[in-house]
């Protein structure tokens, strides 16, 4: 790192003011270190351990079973970019950055980053060079499966990936809803709905619409005490099924939220035929993904995404591509709305 810190010192002593600096890129290729923080931080459970105040290294390195040196520079660190304290004394404290941290906040990142962090997914990441020369996923280059096919088989990682999901889904739902008028459907059929956070926020702000929730069966399992706990369960049925099979007939609303950008264009071809068989001529298509803009000066955020999607699985589309695949399976682009979710446009389709 001291030869990091003299070549960027020689970057900036050496650069004149009209050409482009390029410590930009230092601090971008350096984020890489934070992320590794970030993870460390919220797999130890450091944000719960100083939920009752401020702790001094040497105990929360006792409570994680970590090398106190160690933890100290990694927390020290996150102190310096705001995430948690350090005062006086070496003692660290929450902030509001690391309030998110904790397993039981609202809106808590906790298990998302554990999951962003995870060795599994870090060596799918590693192997982007190859994906790109062979048009496979980094992911599944690493560990010969896709990557739902590793969380079936792991479940541990699965459990981690449904908690850290559920948090995020839980956010983007209240968004997303007060973008839409779902109160114009009367059944409203939430296509792999995971834990039920966008069906759950349709229903409590739509008194009289009815709800659907079809996911695989494990997922659903998930959803039903969250439901109930809702008191919402006499209004939405919990249907377990593979959505590249079948979904229910009878809506008058199928919603799609952040389902498609996880498959590959047969997968969603399999999905959408899905969905035109079980749609009455009425009723309309409203998939909630990133729409990409073709212009490299916007959708920066969504562009990263889908780097993602392709070191991992799936990826994000633009409109000319979403209204190629409405072609192949029947049905036809009707309107976007954006909201303020970087890959959260909705977007309405109707059967052609």
């Amino acid at each position: 790192m001291g030869i990091l810190r003299r070549w960027l010192a020689w970057i900036v002593g050496r650069a004149r003011p009209d050409e482009p600096s390029e410590e930009p890129i230092f601090w971008t290729l350096s984020a890489v270190y934070l992320a590794r923080a970030y993870y460390v931080a919220a797999e130890l459970g450091i944000a719960d351990l100083l939920e009752s105040g401020p702790r001094c290294c040497a105990d929360l390195a006792a409570a994680t079973g970590t090398h106190e040196r160690s933890l100290f520079r990694v927390l020290r660190t996150l102190a310096g970019f705001g995430v948690f304290a350090m005062d006086d004394q070496g003692r660290f404290r929450l902030t509001p950055r690391a309030e998110l941290l904790r397993s039981d906040a609202p809106g808590s990142v906790r298990y998302w980053t554990m999951v962003v962090g995870h060795p599994a997914l870090w060596q799918g990441l590693a192997l982007a060079l190859d994906a790109v020369k062979t048009g496979k996923t980094g992911f599944e280059l690493a560990h010969g499966m896709p990557y739902y096919e590793y969380c079936r088989q792991h479940p541990e990682y699965a459990e981690t990936f449904i908690r850290g999901m559920s948090a995020w889904s839980d956010w983007q739902a209240h968004v997303v809803v007060r973008a839409y008028d779902f109160g114009r459907y009367g059944k409203v059929v939430d296509i792999g709905g995971g834990n039920g956070s966008l069906i759950m926020e349709i229903l409590e702000q739509n008194p009289a619409v009815y709800g659907v929730l079809v996911d695989q069966p494990g997922t659903t399992a998930h959803a039903r005490p969250r439901i109930e706990a809702r008191a919402l369960d006499r209004r939405c049925d919990l249907v377990p099924g593979n959505i590249l099979e079948a979904v229910p007939e009878g809506g008058d609303a199928y919603v799609i939220k952040h389902v498609l950008h996880d498959w590959d264009d047969d997968g969603v071809c399999q999905i959408l035929r899905a969905c035109h068989r079980a749609m009455p001529p009425h009723a309309r298509l409203v998939i909630v993904e990133g729409v990409l803009d073709p212009a490299n000066s916007k959708d920066r955020l969504a562009k990263m995404l889908d780097i993602e999607h392709l070191l991992v699985m799936g990826a994000v589309r633009t409109r000319d591509e979403f209204e190629a695949l409405f072609h192949q399976t029947g049905f036809r682009w009707l309107a976007a709305h954006r909201t303020s979710i970087p890959d959260g446009t909705v977007i309405e389709a109707v059967k052609r």
